[in-house]
């Protein structure tokens, strides 16, 4: 693609809540290989007998997170954006 034609890069920090039907799924891989985004992962705690959550900065094209975001909450996965460009400070809770 032409750079004149590239979509700016942008980067959001999310909370991704993980039920516990989806603790063993590889859902950061997906984010890579499906969405093409790249993700830095600040802090998670997983346990896979009650679930868990991953706070995460992804990097890539607005549609490209549009489309990811909609397929997290597709497989149930609750999406809580946190702030975008690192604009916001992380809320940890």
């Amino acid at each position: 693609m032409p750079v004149e034609q590239q979509e700016a890069v942008e980067t959001i920090r999310v909370q991704l809540n993980f039920p516990l039907e989806r603790v063993k799924e590889p859902i950061v891989y997906r984010l890579v290989k499906d969405f093409d985004l790249v993700p830095n992962i600040r802090r998670a705690n997983i346990d896979p007998h009650i679930g868990g959550f991953v706070f995460l900065e992804l990097t890539g094209s607005s549609a490209q997170l549009r489309r990811a975001i909609e397929f997290l909450k597709e497989q149930g996965i609750t999406v809580s954006t946190i702030g975008v460009n690192g604009a916001e400070e992380w809320v940890v809770g």
